[in-house]
């Protein structure tokens, strides 16, 4: 039996080795390596002979968006040209420890280089900001000392906002008087009278609360969690007065949601001293599609609370 046992184990390696057949080789250093590191150093710099010297007659590109034709060279020139010039700061580098790979496949007699990039940089005429990774495929032509084509797959989305910031485009429509700013009115009168009971009631179960004065970056406060806190505010606090400065906005935005936005003037007194102490916050309050509110931002220095 365990004669057997020993047979069967030797055979099922064998067969496991048998299932792999090499089809080339990955290099770490390679000439073809050279013409690419060029290629993306021209590309950067704008440096149109350079590349057109680095790529074949027939050369092509294609991102992963493309479904039709691949571009041209003079479609990538083009490109080079304009973000050499326009976008500040431009480079693109390894990604933190990646660094590319040639391969050499034995099937097809093939050479691609496989770069594991960064790109970076803002635009000097909107100020969006290109920072994103960026994986590209680059062929070489049968003697190697040419690129055929490439392919890259970068964030299409961040592009497309990077085109659209050239354009004057509206997103919504922007309210004086609205439900949602009604809503929050009366949410500054329950507070004013500091029934907090009935401020609860105005927010949804599920509300998030970020004090940007005070908490880390998307650290949120629960519902629960929020009202402790105000809690622990008027043991020594009194809201004496809230008064609202200009009006409120809300933003009504074309996809979910809205945000009304405002400005209030708080007076608080500290219940031992008297002291009183009045204060500007502002606050961001977002509506789901019910006219819940789901979440709330404010700008509040308790510093300037009285002493």
């Amino acid at each position: 039996m365990k004669k057997l046992l020993t047979i069967v184990i030797m055979l099922f390696v064998g067969v496991s080795f048998s299932q792999k057949k090499a089809n080339g080789k990955i290099y770490i250093e390679h000439p073809a390596l050279e013409i690419v590191k060029k290629f993306d150093k021209a590309f950067v710099k704008g440096d149109l002979e350079t590349i057109k010297s680095l790529v074949a007659d027939n050369f092509s590109w294609r991102h992963g968006s493309m479904r039709g034709k691949a571009g041209t060279l003079q479609q990538l020139l083009s490109r080079s040209n304009y973000l050499s010039k326009n976008i500040v700061n431009f480079e693109i580098i390894h990604r933190g420890s990646a660094y590319p790979d040639v391969f050499e496949y034995k099937e097809d007699n093939s050479v691609d280089v496989k770069t594991y990039a960064w790109l970076m940089g803002y635009d000097k005429n909107t100020g969006v900001e290109l920072n994103m990774p960026r994986n590209a495929n680059f062929r070489m032509t049968t003697d190697g000392k040419k690129i055929a084509w490439m392919s890259v797959l970068d964030d299409r989305l961040l592009w497309s906002k990077a085109y659209s910031a050239y354009e004057t485009k509206k997103n919504g429509v922007i309210y004086k008087d609205h439900p949602y700013v009604s809503k929050v009115r009366l949410l500054m009168q329950a507070y004013q009278e500091m029934d907090f009971e009935k401020a609860r009631s105005l927010y949804n179960e599920s509300t998030r609360f970020y004090d940007v004065m005070n908490s880390g970056i998307d650290e949120f406060k629960s519902l629960e969690e929020e009202f402790s806190g105000i809690g622990e505010y008027m043991s020594t606090y009194e809201i004496v007065d809230i008064r609202e400065s200009g009006f409120p906005d809300a933003l009504d935005y074309e996809g979910n949601g809205a945000v009304v936005i405002s400005w209030w003037v708080f007076t608080f007194k500290n219940k031992k001293s008297g002291n009183v102490a009045r204060i500007m916050q502002h606050l961001q309050h977002s509506f789901n599609e019910k006219g819940d509110i789901i979440r709330e931002d404010y700008y509040f220095n308790p510093a300037l609370l009285p002493k």
